[in-house]
């Protein structure tokens, strides 16, 4: 069978089929947090300790929708990392003053929400979200 060639065949990456487009990220919460995904009951007190992980997509959900949520890996270190999508109408979140405030990287303003909720709940399930930080995904 012979080979068939295209002419003018063109792939431009990214590429985003219908819809809006998705914009990636990842989290590196600085401790193993695969077995971290539900709530804990910590102690003799039988006080419930939040997921870190729910604490963390909740943070990023007052910015933004999640579109996907992948499984924690290895990024970082065992069990340390996740990535996310999110949905970012007429393209991808880029810089700017998220919160009214200094000029600042889309992953930056997510990471300092999900650093506030860690000020708010304090170390949850042993993890310190005032130490996560989040980046930029790419395929």
């Amino acid at each position: 069978m012979a080979s068939l060639t295209k002419p003018n065949e063109l792939v431009v990456a990214p590429f985003y089929k219908n819809g809006p487009t998705l914009q990636f990220f990842q989290i590196d919460f600085g401790a193993n947090v695969s077995a971290k995904l539900d709530t804990d009951y910590v102690g003799y007190t039988g006080v419930a300790a939040r997921s870190p992980v729910a604490v963390a997509l909740e943070a990023i959900q007052q910015a933004c929708s999640i579109e996907v949520v992948g499984t924690v890996d290895n990024t970082g270190g065992t069990g340390e990392g996740l990535r996310f999508a999110v949905a970012a109408p007429g393209g991808i979140f880029g810089t700017a003053r998220w919160d009214g405030t200094n000029s600042e990287t889309f992953a930056y303003y997510l990471q300092r929400l999900i650093r506030a909720s860690g000020t708010t709940y304090g170390n949850v399930q042993g993890v310190d979200l005032t130490a996560v930080t989040v980046r930029d995904y790419a395929f």
